[in-house]
């Protein structure tokens, strides 16, 4: 029994429903698939659209046939092209007339029935005499597949690749409108007409680089500009297809396909090398294969061809000069692009087009800010008419309701206040501005979404609804994190300023190059209805990660990755995993590093770029901050790093990678390094946020953290002052992070010798926590800071309370930390000080041993850090008290050799400058001086050549001076090393060894025997009251006041 046709075929009437382009939806869905799979509808299909066609004459054409696969009969052209007639189907494509040909094609429009439109259809063909083979012809299909890759909105959109015979089909978008190049010499234009239009071509061609695509024939006829004056870039890759085909480039195709005439005098040129001649880059000419930085020099023939009306000259003609009225910075812009050496151009293309946005359009976004406020009046003098005069882009105030409004504004201060936490009217304040902002910003990110593509029409449909459906999630991301704020602790009302500041940015949502990123939505209905579900939980998991509820955010996190596994769904796999690693290395959990590394491999495979980004960026972090392990932090910024370049590059992750990357170094103690890294971190993030944004408080403590290790303790507090103005005005003055910024500022104090004001500013950050979380509490910060006020108690030679505090402190941190912890090794290292100074050397080895033990449990775990070589220093130390300097030498030497080998330059002369003093001690003068003048040159490239050396380095050298018989230099050195002590809070032993070094070298130089007798006196004093074994002895003093 037959089916009927109505359940095998399409019906007669569907089939001209479908040739007359006025298919239901219905039916458009179900052809689609019925034509696919049914040749005799496409005949039929075929049939019908040749008489709607009524084809003009055409004396190439073949007879009016279904041609298929190419037979020894089939005609070709003189290209060797199958000559097709209209209505010939290839694939579910009908063949339409013709619109050119070129050197080794033909284009056509032809009709797509599964979605009712009119495409390009190019045809290329491997030539017989060029490698026209088969396997020439699956090349041609790689690369054509490759060039497809792209999707943004100023590329041609490539819809289908595919072959029949030895030709390969691309089926594209068809553009209404010209080419660039006829589209600028249609009319004269303003210089920044012209820069817009290439902008445009530029952000599509940074796009396909970002996809792995080298265009390789950039020029302004490979450039499309439809009726609305979008630009799009097209034949990605074409121009490589040519040459490995053999052909000359293409010419006649008409422009709204692209590949444009080339200038008749060059088209003769017989090349294998890609590209139209005067478009080529030098490297390319000399054989070198064509890439991302041969493109940007197309690119900036053609951009300077359209503002000056030629192509520019070569060097040897003098090279690109500015006759037009184009700003010197645009020019300059296009003389690096334009340079010879590829190395020298821009590093990408997104850094060329972000540096011409900024020098052609100054200005875009204040007018921009002014034409909101001027639309938001005319919409409140028009309320009469509200309803049938709104824009269709206007704010809607109802879609943040239940989400951020007034009611939960006034709930929120309800909820603050029923904790009882101090300050917590203050932390509502803060918290709802930061709320109120965002909230605005969203609004706004919104209707310029909408207005991007209903109001200015320079924005597809597509594109819309990709910045809209990003835009949903920074909603519901809104709405999770009120709710986590509603239920907020103590601890909680305290840090939610902060907290309020930690949404994503809204700048990712008019990313139109990430949004455009590939990543492929769930194909079966109901699993896009259970992948949104779980991303709405994932968002209220990423809600308590941001208000540092790490605990929560993993117990939430968890069911959706399970989730996300039962569905193989790996983009939302690969950000589930993201918020769980983030909270566990918050939580130092040490699983984080496994559950991040996941994070990146599932959101590689979902081709999540960003989030894949992400979770290399915190592995950093981890990595170089926390477990302290250089090499795996080096290796993770350059994933990163490669990432971002493949992505297209993303400003706010740009940032944090840089900072991450500096925060490693300056753990590393390699100031040098970490500055310039740190310096363009808050260049980025001032662009991003603006100069007053509490954002930037994390980069300038790292800067100022970086400044302090160089010497330059004066500027690290200016920027410390910085930035507790940005948090007390973001925050208020009863915030976990001006606490913190206050040990901050202890610890540069210390260095700066101002004892007193570090004591009291340790202290005070004490008070501040205990006050918000209680006593002890939180215990890291609390013990951190006992063990802070333990070293410049020690400083200030209040032995006894340093010994108490450090012991409290290194308790504290063996509860809380493995053996081999950087916290618990700083802290022995510290007491060792307090032992020593106390004249208990026995138990000052015991200590150094047990901190050198720990010290080799980290170094087996990979983890490196200065503070791993503070032991053999101590030790040192300890052997020039008990009279061993050999020892110490030895001792000294191999601490140094450890600091050489991490490149720990920031304690590297701390270092050199106690092992000079070994060498003195052991009488070796010339090491002792080779050594400390080693330092010397150290200071100076750290602090810079005015910076004068610190009053220990000044002493070290005074001392090898006078042993080495030059008591003039060593009065020299020694004087100006005093003068620096005594303008300090100096320890009184430490002033005691120098005052009695200098009485010496003033008696060798016979100068000033007073003042000499008097140091002495003052240095006595201070040595008396110590106990044995003194670090002077009182003898040597006792017998220079008797003369000897």
């Amino acid at each position: 029994m037959s089916e009927s046709p109505s359940a095998s075929h399409l019906e007669e009437v569907e089939l001209l429903d479908l040739a007359d382009g006025i298919p239901s939806q219905a039916l458009r869905e179900r052809a689609e698939v019925h034509l696919d799979a049914c040749a005799t509808c496409r005949e039929a299909l075929a049939d019908f659209l040749r008489i709607r066609a009524a084809p003009a004459p055409d004396v190439h054409a073949a007879r009016t046939e279904v041609v298929v696969t190419e037979s020894p009969g089939t005609r070709l052209s003189a290209s060797g092209m199958p000559l097709l007639a209209q209505g010939t189907l290839l694939g579910r494509y009908v063949l339409l007339e013709r619109l050119g040909s070129g050197g080794m094609g033909v284009v056509h429009a032809a009709y797509d029935p599964s979605l009712d439109r009119r495409i390009g259809l190019k045809l290329l063909r491997a030539l017989p005499g060029a490698g026209g083979s088969q396997g020439m012809t699956e090349r041609l299909l790689r690369e054509a597949q490759a060039a497809a890759r792209t999707r943004h909105p100023h590329v041609v959109t490539v819809h289908d690749v595919g072959t029949f015979g030895q030709v390969v089909f691309i089926a594209m978008e068809l553009v209404d409108g010209g080419n660039l190049r006829e589209h600028l010499r249609a009319q004269a234009r303003p210089w920044r007409d012209v820069v817009r239009l290439y902008l445009q071509a530029g952000r599509g061609l940074a796009a396909a680089h970002a996809a792995g695509v080298v265009h390789r024939d950039f020029k302004p006829d490979n450039v499309l500009v439809d009726k609305e004056g979008r630009a799009r870039v097209t034949d990605f890759g074409l121009a490589r297809l040519e040459s490995a085909a053999g052909a000359p480039h293409s010419a006649g195709v008409p422009s709204h396909l692209g590949t444009g005439d080339v200038t008749p005098g060059l088209q003769a040129v017989a090349t294998t090398v890609a590209g139209t001649p005067g478009y080529i880059a030098p490297e390319v000419l000399a054989g070198a294969p064509a890439d991302a930085r041969s493109d940007q020099y197309a690119f900036c023939v053609s951009l300077y061809e359209g503002l000056h009306g030629q192509k520019p000259p070569s060097p040897a003609q003098g090279g690109p000069t500015n006759r037009a009225a184009v700003p010197r910075a645009v020019h300059a812009l296009l003389v690096r692009g334009l340079s010879p050496e590829p190395a020298a151009r821009h590093p990408s293309m997104t850094a060329l087009l972000d540096a011409l946005e900024r020098a052609a359009f100054p200005v875009l976004s204040k007018k921009v800010a002014v034409a909101g406020v001027g639309a938001g009046l005319l919409a409140v003098a028009a309320t009469v008419f509200a309803v049938m005069s709104t824009p269709p882009c206007a704010a809607d105030p109802l879609r943040l309701v239940g989400v951020w409004d007034g009611e939960r504004k006034a709930a929120l201060l309800k909820a603050f206040q029923s904790t009882g936490a101090p300050g917590a009217v203050a932390a509502h304040e803060a918290a709802a501005r930061a709320l109120d902002a965002y909230a605005a910003a969203w609004h706004d990110s919104r209707r310029q979404a909408c207005e991007a593509t209903r109001g200015r029409g320079n924005q597809s449909e597509a594109v819309m609804d990709l910045r809209m459906s990003c835009l949903e999630r920074r909603r519901r991301e809104l709405g999770a994190l009120t709710d986590v704020l509603l239920t907020a602790d103590r601890d909680g009302v305290a840090s939610a300023p902060e907290t309020a500041q930690a949404l994503s940015p809204l700048s990712r949502c008019a990313d139109v190059e990430a949004l455009s990123q590939p990543v492929p939505p769930p194909e079966r209905p109901e699993v896009a209805a259970r992948v949104k579900a779980a991303y709405a939980r994932l968002d209220e998991a990423r809600a308590r990660l941001n208000a540092d509820r790490w605990q929560e955010a993993v117990d939430r996190a968890g069911p959706v990755v399970t989730e996300a596994e039962a569905l193989g769904y790996k983009p939302l796999l690969g950000e589930a995993l993201l918020v769980e690693g983030e909270a566990r290395a918050f939580l130092r959990d040490e699983a984080a590093t496994t559950t991040l590394r996941r994070a990146m491999l599932a959101s590689l495979a979902g081709r999540d770029d960003l989030h894949a980004t992400e979770a290399v960026v915190h592995q950093l972090y981890i990595d170089g901050e926390v477990a302290q392990r250089p090499e795996q932090a080096k290796l993770h910024a350059e994933e990163a790093r490669a990432l971002l370049e493949r992505s297209g590059g993303n400003l706010d992750l740009e940032a944090q990678l840089l900072a991450y990357q500096a925060s490693s170094l300056v753990q590393q103690s390699r100031p040098g390094d970490a500055l310039p890294l740190l310096q363009q971190a808050l260049t980025l993030q001032e662009r991003l946020y603006g100069r007053d944004s509490p954002r930037l408080a994390r980069g300038l403590l790292l800067l100022s953290s970086a400044l302090r290790q160089t010497g330059r303790g004066e500027e690290a507090l200016v920027h410390n002052q910085r930035t507790r103005a940005l948090l007390e005005k973001a925050y208020g003055t009863d915030h976990p992070k001006v606490a913190m910024l206050l040990n901050n500022r202890g610890s540069t104090l210390v260095e700066l010798r101002r004892y007193k004001e570090a004591r009291d500013a340790f202290q005070e950050s004490l008070n501040r926590y205990e006050r918000m979380y209680g006593p002890g509490q939180p215990v890291r910060y609390a013990t951190g800071l006992r063990a802070n006020l333990g070293a410049v108690a020690f400083t200030m030679g209040l032995y006894d309370e340093s010994e108490r505090m450090q012991r409290e402190a290194l308790a504290m941190y063996q509860q809380q930390f493995p053996p081999g912890s950087a916290y618990r090794v700083r802290t022995g290292n510290n007491l060792t000080l307090v032992l020593i100074n106390q004249g208990r050397m026995q138990e000052a080895l015991k200590l150094i041993q047990e901190m050198e033990a720990e010290s080799e449990v980290a170094t087996r775990d990979g983890r490196k850090a200065p503070v791993f070589a503070t032991a053999p220093l101590n030790a040192a130390e300890v052997h020039l008290r008990m009279g061993r300097p050999d020892l110490a030498v030895a001792s000294a030497k191999r601490a140094v050799a450890l600091l050489r080998e991490m490149s720990a330059e920031g304690d590297l002369g701390y270092a050199l400058r106690n092992l000079a003093g070994a060498y003195t001690r052991a009488g070796q003068l010339s090491e002792g001086w080779r050594t400390a003048q080693e330092a010397l040159a150290l200071h100076h490239k750290l602090a810079g050549p005015d910076v004068p050396p610190s009053p220990e380095l000044g002493q070290a050298l005074g001392e090898l001076s006078l042993e080495r018989g030059d008591a003039e230099g060593a009065c020299q050195w020694l004087g100006a090393a005093l003068a620096q002590w005594e303008a300090t809070e100096a320890p009184p032993l430490e002033l005691a060894v120098i005052r009695y070094t200098l009485a010496r070298a003033l008696r060798q130089a016979h100068r000033e025997p007073e003042r000499a007798r008097a140091l002495v006196m003052a240095a006595r004093d201070a040595v008396l009251p110590t106990s044995e074994p003194r670090l002077l002895k009182l003898s040597e003093l006792d017998a220079f006041l008797r003369g000897h």
